[in-house]
């Protein structure tokens, strides 16, 4: 079976004047094969590669890289990886090529370009051993998700096709290229897994109609020495369960 790690917890939320980017990035593993979901923003970089290490793994050891799509906060750290090869699928390729409203990472697709792909096209495709390709077109028209088996039932990995847990609940995507293709996306999904692992949440457990976080979903941001907030040097963020 292919075992699911949660490298990097995604986040919710864009300030005035960015987007945050805080996107997840998680590992799969089996026995003989290591797969890494996305590649996260640049500003993960340190924290992917510290959390590689902490699993007696370096860049080298990663065999295949799944990119759910194409935007900036997922790819920019695909650089890492010049010797694995990289699975999305032809639509997200193509439209990312000739996309240009879009915060596609320019500067990384002349490198993806030079690096082995493997397009994918057909619902069901297996990338590992019970570890299964689902186009999950709306929020970019080639968002890709992955459907792992589990004794439980089946765990969806979706980027950014569902973000967060209110897009899952209501089925409505912010910044969808197509917000009708992406609500199909989202209730094909709920009715294919139980667990969601999405772009920028935790861990999702999905009962009928109600959505259930695994645990917490927090961040600290630290601010420079003799840089207060309510005189305080770090603040918390928290999502409400």
């Amino acid at each position: 079976m292919t075992k699911i790690d949660v490298l990097y917890n995604g986040f919710p939320g864009k300030a005035s004047n960015t987007f945050l980017g805080w996107s997840s990035i998680i590992l799969l593993r089996s026995e003989k094969r290591n797969c890494l979901v996305d590649t996260g923003a640049h500003g993960a970089r340190l924290w992917l590669l510290q959390a590689l290490k902490d699993r007696g793994l370096s860049c080298a050891d990663i065999d295949s890289v799944f990119l759910t799509h194409l935007h900036f906060d997922h790819i920019a750290n695909a650089s890492l990886f010049p010797h694995a090869e990289f699975y999305c699928t032809r639509i997200e390729w193509e439209y990312a090529n000739i996309a240009t409203d879009e915060p596609i990472q320019e500067g990384v697709l002349p490198l993806l370009r030079s690096f082995k792909k493997v397009f994918l096209e057909k619902d069901g495709m297996e990338i590992m051993p019970g570890a299964s390709f689902l186009l999950t077109p709306g929020h970019t028209p080639g968002s890709a998700s992955l459907l792992i088996d589990d004794p439980a039932g089946k765990t969806a990995i979706v980027g950014d096709a569902i973000k967060n847990r209110v897009e899952l609940a209501t089925g409505h995507v912010a910044q969808a290229t197509d917000p009708e293709v992406s609500r199909r996306s989202i209730e094909m999904i709920k009715a294919l897994a139980v667990r969601v692992l999405p772009g920028h949440d935790c861990a999702l457990q999905v009962k009928g109609d109600s959505v259930i976080p695994e645990g917490e979903n927090e961040i600290t941001i630290t601010f420079p020495d003799g840089i207060t907030i309510g005189g305080k040097g770090s603040i918390e963020l928290r999502l409400d369960r």
